[in-house]
């Protein structure tokens, strides 16, 4: 299509230069090749309208600043073919902050005209109208094989397509080389093996303090992320016959709490044993998440994938490699949705359909480190490029993923367990108690059910 190959020729220049200042893996855009290895075309997008005419501005806003010169990129080649539309794009770094503006904008009609996040978040202004659905031409386009089914299902609220995925969010273990070859460990391959070696990786000082944590656990923090991380720990201890979830889907379509189980109770009893009594794994007085890693203040950590281009970013000498996740991934979508109060609803989706095109995806995970959306893509030139890619991207073994349900209270549900996960994770009360361990989590999944009673989502 023309647009796409005009569209690439510009994204091609901005993002080797952006790449080059923000992640640390430089080259230009080659054309794409599907995983055939035969030229990939765009077959799968069907065309929409086109924009508007006469003079239009888009606006757009996202978390992610990661994300700006991708972009930039995309708005600057749009107007490059459509000189009568302008596109301003902004992103946000603090996500609370971010969504505290958008529960204003989208209910007041103020939002801008597209909004990217994930569909957890958006799925209460989803219910209210305040998102509008995406136009037949575009949800033929989600539908088609471009997308996995995964992908597709993550942006479809009760039937309809509301929004269009941009990149994606799936867990691997982060992992210093070094610190492994001195310690004479392989990376480890099984939950029993990471618990052992993050033990033998933690260093003290003379005092007995840590001072580098084997393994950086999430153990603070504002919002979900405190809840979403114990889950994705406990999604590990899943096998083929039993799924460790956070809620439980019932055929009915109704929801209860499914963590208060002798296995979540083992593994919070993990997280309290592993900062309150030696032989320690990490502590809350040292530097966590990327900073950590980046820093050589932790061996491991468990992320998504933009570390990558964080760390090319800041710690560009790093010696580090990633490990698939044993048997389970969360799976996220951070998609681009058009407000119902958008008087460009038109041009806005013809912008976005070319801001997924295979060039500019492709481009997403060289300028940003984000999985691109897409799945009809040759990722051969990024994982040559920084071979940490692979756990995410090509895979040796199957991993089974869990997607956040679609539920209006579910980022309130996340929340106030990440609140008292906080406080419970400092309780020495709960060092080797399982059974007290069982006792708390129960209390909050009786909170957490109570919040899906309010919604009328609650089942057995």
């Amino acid at each position: 299509m023309i647009v796409s190959r005009r569209l690439a020729a510009l994204l091609s220049v901005v993002f080797m230069v952006g790449a080059c200042s923000s992640a640390g893996t430089a080259t230009s855009t080659a054309p794409t090749e599907s995983p055939s290895g035969t030229a990939a075309t765009e077959s799968a997008g069907t065309e929409g309208p086109g924009p508007e005419a006469g003079p239009v501005h888009l606006t757009m806003s996202g978390g992610w600043p990661e994300l700006q010169v991708v972009y930039d990129a995309a708005a600057a080649a749009y107007h490059e073919l459509h000189p009568n539309v302008t596109i301003d794009a902004t992103t946000n770094g603090d996500l609370r902050a971010f969504e505290q503006k958008m529960a204003v904008a989208l209910p007041t009609g103020t939002s801008t005209d597209i909004v990217i996040r994930d569909p957890s978040v958006m799925a209460p202004y989803i219910t209210q109208g305040l998102v509008a659905p995406v136009p037949a031409w575009l949800g033929a386009f989600i539908n088609s094989s471009a997308f996995d089914k995964a992908t597709t299902e993550l942006v479809t609220n009760a039937g309809t397509i509301y929004g269009i995925p941009l990149f994606l969010a799936k867990e691997a273990i982060f992992y210093n080389k070094d610190m492994f070859a001195a310690a004479g460990l392989q990376p480890p391959t099984t939950m029993d093996e990471l618990w052992s070696h993050a033990a033998k990786l933690t260093k003290y000082d003379a005092n007995g303090n840590v001072t580098v944590s084997g393994l950086s656990l999430r153990l603070s923090g504002q919002g979900s992320g405190v809840a979403e991380k114990f889950w994705c720990w406990l999604m590990q201890y899943s096998t083929p016959e039993v799924a460790e979830e956070f809620l439980t889907k019932t055929p009915a379509g109704k929801y209860h709490a499914a963590y208060a189980t002798q296995t979540g109770a083992e593994l919070l009893v993990r997280y309290v044993n592993m900062t309150n009594k030696k032989p320690y794994v990490d502590d809350p007085k040292i530097a966590h998440d990327a900073k950590a890693f980046e820093t050589k203040a932790t061996a491991m950590f468990m992320r998504e994938s933009f570390v990558i281009g964080d760390i090319a970013a800041n710690a560009p000498d790093l010696n580090y490699g990633t490990i698939q996740m044993p048997t389970t991934s969360y799976f996220d979508a951070e998609t681009a949705y058009v407000a119902t109060s958008s008087k460009h609803q038109q041009t806005a989706w013809d912008f976005l359909r070319t801001l997924d095109d295979l060039e500019s995806q492709l481009s997403i995970a060289k300028a940003s480190g984000w999985i691109p959306a897409r799945l009809d893509l040759d990722y051969s030139t990024v994982t040559t490029l920084q071979p940490a890619w692979v756990a995410f991207l090509t895979p040796s073994y199957k991993v089974a993923y869990q997607p956040p349900p679609a539920l209006d209270e579910w980022d309130e549900i996340e929340t106030k367990l990440a609140d008292h996960l906080v406080t419970t994770y400092a309780d020495t009360s709960l060092v080797d108690n399982p059974a007290g361990a069982l006792q708390r989590l129960q209390q909050f999944a009786d909170e957490t059910n109570a919040i899906l009673k309010q919604h009328d989502h609650y089942g057995e």
